[in-house]
């Protein structure tokens, strides 16, 4: 027999962690840009206190462009940490609530020091972010938000005592409108790329579907929708490797299948089987698994410390299948035959099926539809 390969499962993160992980970068990245407004608004104020330049007052200076900016900035990104952390509020509207934030800080450094050209990436950054949930009415948006924040500033605030706010008339409505082009161009390219994403992104997942499929059909068997051969070698090999406690392995089979076949045909054969199979799918979860070996026979893996429980879910599926076979009113009585063993951790995969075999075998011959458990005598009778 084909001895078990051993195939090792990378952890797999989940949307929801990569979202998270989204957000912390983009709390860090805002809060860096807050920090980087605060260090070069210091250094103005330094170089004009150190060339003695014509400004106003040192505090008047740092509450209107320091303080007062960085308290408003810091009550965002305290928003913005209470939504990332919270628990009580969907994802979504996490996000949501982080990147309209981030649009808050972005106008607000716009607002305080757009007298440096460059401030115009300040309403740029919030849209730009906004790409790494691909989420294109969130990138829409905020975009909105960003062209209105700059439009209402540029017209009605004025962060200078001697500096109205934005006229339209003069050569500045050029430049105004270059800004809001360009800034809109951010938002329509920021949204087209997000598109772009997502069609990737859903290639990518069909693709892995596909290929979780293709997979799966490789391990089931075809008939009756258990694991087959190779499945149940992949599972033996990872359960006596990762097991640090007593499990059970069981061998079955149905009774007077080769009858069956021969009097009443193969398509009731096959019925059998797969009336087996979908009652020990029928209980399949993290403690049990379930394979079909070849033929009429079959086996499971019961994660279980107690051999009570063990023998009581082997009587059970031989009563579900009993009744199943009662009711399709067969002349020919059937059943099924269960060998289990209990298994210790790290004991050798091939040891395993050769006792639940011959379990299997002494209970096929004590009597047909019972449980045999394997004992040493079994061992030393062969």
């Amino acid at each position: 027999m084909e001895q078990p390969s051993t195939e090792h499962q990378s952890a797999e993160e989940t949307p929801g962690d990569i979202s998270s992980a989204w957000m912390k970068l983009h709390l860090l990245i805002m809060s860096t840009a807050v920090f980087i407004a605060v260090v070069l608004e210091s250094l103005v104020l330094f170089a004009a206190d150190f060339f003695r330049l014509p400004i106003a007052s040192t505090e008047r200076y740092m509450f209107r462009f320091i303080m007062l900016p960085l308290i408003v900035n810091l009550v965002l990104l305290s928003a913005s940490l209470l939504a990332q952390r919270s628990k009580k509020i969907s994802e979504d509207s996490r996000i949501v609530i982080i990147s309209l934030c981030g649009a808050g800080i972005g106008i607000v450094l716009y607002t305080v020091h757009r007298f440096f050209p460059a401030m115009d990436m300040a309403l740029m950054l919030p849209v730009i972010l906004t790409i790494l949930y691909g989420r294109i009415r969130l990138t829409r948006m905020v975009g909105a938000l960003c062209i209105s924040g700059k439009v209402f500033s540029d017209l009605f605030l004025s962060w200078f005592a001697d500096v109205p706010p934005f006229q339209l008339s003069g050569p500045e409505v050029l430049n105004q409108l270059i800004s809001l082009s360009v800034l809109a161009t951010c938002c329509l390219i920021s949204s087209l790329l997000v598109r772009l994403c997502r069609r990737q992104i859903d290639f990518s997942v069909n693709a892995v579907l596909e290929q979780h499929r293709l997979r799966e059909k490789t391990r089931t068997d075809s008939l009756t929708g258990v694991g087959n051969r190779r499945a149940l070698q992949t599972a033996l090999s990872e359960v006596t490797r990762k097991s640090r406690s007593q499990w059970f392995f069981a061998m079955m089979d149905v009774d007077q299948f080769k009858t069956v076949n021969d009097k009443l045909g193969h398509i009731r054969g096959d019925s059998y089987l797969q009336s087996l199979g979908r009652i020990l799918l029928r209980y399949e979860d993290n403690s049990f698994r379930s394979f079909r070996f070849g033929g009429d026979e079959f086996c499971a893996i019961l994660q279980t410390r107690n051999l009570e429980d063990a023998a009581s879910l082997c009587n059970q599926i031989q009563t579900d299948f009993l009744q199943v076979v009662e009711a399709d009113a067969g002349p020919i009585p059937s059943g099924i035959s269960i060998g289990l063993t209990a298994c210790a951790p790290g004991e050798d995969p091939q040891t395993l099926m050769n006792r639940a075999d011959a379990a299997l075998y002494r209970a096929k011959r004590a009597h047909r539809g019972g449980v045999s458990l394997w004992e040493p005598e079994l061992e030393r009778a062969e």
